[in-house]
């Protein structure tokens, strides 16, 4: 039996596991045997004591992956500057979550992005809570308030899909109760106990000068007073008042054939209908249309434009005629006033009332002088046509008769 080593072989094998473990590193460092898993990063502007790489990563309590990595936000981004000062975004932990696909919920791996971008609008957000009994910190997803907590803007692109923060429970506790307590502090005690004391001070002065013995002796004696009245009151002629009323209003609603009225309401009430269901109204609306083309064939025909210029005019006409009454009435230069227009009227009604009675006292003469104006007017009236049809009567005419006087 030959037992010399193989130093080939041996080399050979050496080589191979060499290479293997080679092509491990190289498949889990490209993540190969990974590719179930989806990886996901938030970054927290808090801190994060006691979580830690493998922490749990729950959605509404149920666990769907785990913490993979840690550390700040400088360590996987360039952070911008200005001015030579720290960017503000330098305290900020990133923290990178594995979860297998096998777990997402709700929604298929093909549409994740649009799924992921529903889901954070409608507020998912995932922050530190801490387990009460053991201390350790774990992530929680879950679904906020988006208003309350908005989507934060960074200057830098993330490597993975990004789930947006929100503070722990602990940490809001933590900040309300810094408030409260920052606020507890702005507040002057000293001033607010002199105050307080000024108060005590000037109530047990109110009272002393109340004098509530006095107050309270008044109070008795008011409800003794009332107490007597009451008694005092005839509570049994009022019950009977009171019955003998209600009785009366029985009566009164009885007496008012309330059935028979109402039967009575519907009867008119049926008739009222019945006469507006007999209306025309086609009819109607058909005469009334008739009605306003005729008030509007009337309006175009009054020609409003020209009546409007008439009236125009009249009342131009009208102040001129103003004016001219007012220049006729204007007083005479030198005069004090202008024309007292009663009194002037007053003198003329008294001379046509003494004209009147000069020709009621002279009517014979009067009348004796307008007939014989009468008969000279007819004369003159006869001659004018004589002159008028015949006028060679006039010129060559017979002399006239000589009279009897002088023959």
């Amino acid at each position: 039996m030959d037992a010399k080593p193989h130093y080939f072989k041996i080399g050979v094998f050496v080589l191979a596991a060499m290479a293997l473990i080679v092509v491990a590193v190289v498949v889990f460092g490209a993540g190969m045997l990974g590719q179930d898993e989806l990886l996901f990063e938030s970054y927290f502007a808090e801190s994060i004591t006691g979580l830690s790489v493998g922490s749990p990563l729950e959605f509404r309590g149920v666990r769907i992956g785990q913490v993979s990595r840690i550390g700040f936000v400088g360590n996987s981004y360039e952070l911008p500057t200005q001015d030579g000062r720290i960017s503000p975004y330098a305290p900020y932990v990133r923290v990178v979550t594995a979860v297998p696909r096998s777990r997402m919920p709700d929604f298929a791996v093909e549409t994740i992005e649009e799924s992921m971008k529903q889901m954070i609008a409608r507020g998912l957000r995932v922050r530190i809570t801490s387990n009460i009994l053991t201390g350790q910190a774990y992530l929680e997803m879950n679904y906020l308030d988006p208003n309350r907590f908005p989507l934060d803007e960074f200057p830098w692109t993330p490597i993975y899909r990004v789930i947006p923060s929100a503070p722990g429970e602990l940490t809001t506790i933590k900040d309300s109760i810094d408030k409260i307590l920052t606020q507890l502090q702005r507040i002057d005690v000293g001033g607010l106990a002199v105050a307080l004391e000024r108060l005590f001070i000037s109530l047990n002065t109110a009272i002393v000068d109340a004098d509530l013995a006095e107050l309270s002796r008044d109070g008795r004696a008011l409800l003794q007073v009332s107490r007597q009245k009451i008694e005092d009151l005839e509570m049994d002629k009022i019950n009977a008042s009171a019955r003998e009323f209600l009785v009366s209003l029985n009566q009164a609603v009885e007496d008012a054939r309330v059935p028979q009225l109402s039967r009575q309401m519907r009867e008119v009430l049926a008739a009222l209908d019945q006469k507006l269901a007999a209306l025309n109204m086609v009819k109607i609306n058909s005469d009334v249309e008739q009605l306003l083309g005729t008030v509007n064939r009337t309006v175009a025909d009054a020609n409003v434009p020209a009546l409007s210029h008439e009236a125009q005019g009249l009342i131009a006409e009208l102040r001129t005629t103003n004016r001219h009454l007012q220049d006729l009435l204007m007083p005479p230069e030198g005069a004090a006033s202008r024309a007292n227009v009663p009194e002037v009227v007053g003198r003329l009604s008294q001379t046509l009332s003494q004209l009147n009675k000069v020709l009621a006292t002279e009517r014979p003469e009067v009348q004796t002088i307008l007939a014989e104006l009468r008969e000279t007017l007819d004369g003159l009236s006869d001659l004018v046509a004589t002159l008028r049809e015949r006028p060679s009567d006039i010129l060559f005419s017979n002399p006239p008769r000589k009279s009897e006087v002088l023959k």
